[in-house]
């Protein structure tokens, strides 16, 4: 996870925490417009972790993440199609038999990680959250108008370890996730999608996790407008609230 899509979650999580809603965004104001809006989205993969802290130690499934990342971009693949997007899923299996390809999404992801090293959320409205040219030329090989990076993270607690966390620290239970639009066009970052959901300490169940996963994005892209330029958006001054907060706890 890189340092804002770390902070997206602790924003996420602190909207959960505070009197902010449990899903925030943050996009510029052409974006809310309409004006840059993208009609056709490629939905890259996900970069999920599902993380179970053990008694002693924490445990990272990667095949967990690579198999819920999957299922988090169908599922948000068919909530931007009943918005209006014309939305192409970009799999594992179709970047593997295109080396081209392989190359342009690996190009973009590192530019994209790197860029959002460096952003703060309160960054996008100010346009100072540029990917670069690796996005265009990955966009204009798939043919849409803007990439979609994703960012999904699901930590489960044993109870008794749940107990012990809240009295001297560390890893506790709770998923988050992140939605960044990029325009292909320009290689911008025009928006930002943040979201969180509770999750109960004790082992969870594969269908408890997906049902997190569900969750998410459909909290993910609640705020997300229609691809109809002409539909507005709200941009939410308790979004500011969530940001703030967030930003005031990591100050401390």
């Amino acid at each position: 996870m890189t340092g804002t899509q770390a902070r997206l979650a602790a924003a996420a999580l602190a909207a959960a925490a505070f009197t902010t809603p449990a899903s925030a965004q943050k996009t510029t104001a052409e974006y809310a417009s309409g004006a840059t809006r993208p009609k056709s989205v490629a939905l890259l993969p996900v970069e999920a972790t599902v993380t179970r802290a053990r008694a002693v130690e924490i445990e990272g499934l990667v095949d967990d993440g690579v198999q819920l990342g999957a299922q988090f971009n169908a599922r948000l693949s068919s909530l931007m199609v009943a918005k209006g997007y014309e939305v192409l899923v970009v799999g594992a299996e179709q970047i593997d038999a295109d080396p081209k390809l392989q190359e342009y999404v690996v190009e973009a992801s590192r530019n994209f990680r790197e860029t959002m090293s460096k952003c703060r959320p309160k960054n996008v409205p100010k346009h100072l959250c540029k990917v670069g040219d690796s996005v265009q030329v990955l966009a204009d090989r798939l043919h849409v108008d803007a990439l979609v990076f994703s960012n999904l993270q699901i930590t489960i607690t044993p109870a008794g370890r749940a107990v012990l966390t809240a009295l001297i620290g560390g890893v506790g239970p709770g998923a988050s996730s992140s939605l960044e639009i990029v325009d292909g066009r320009t290689g911008e970052l025009e928006a930002l999608f943040f979201a969180a959901a509770m999750v109960g300490p004790g082992d969870k169940t594969d269908v408890d996790i997906r049902g997190y996963a569900a969750t998410l994005a459909e909290k993910t892209t609640n705020k997300m407008p229609s691809s109809d330029p002409s539909a507005r958006m709200d941009t939410g001054k308790n979004d500011d609230q969530a940001v703030d907060e967030v930003e005031q706890l990591l100050k401390q």
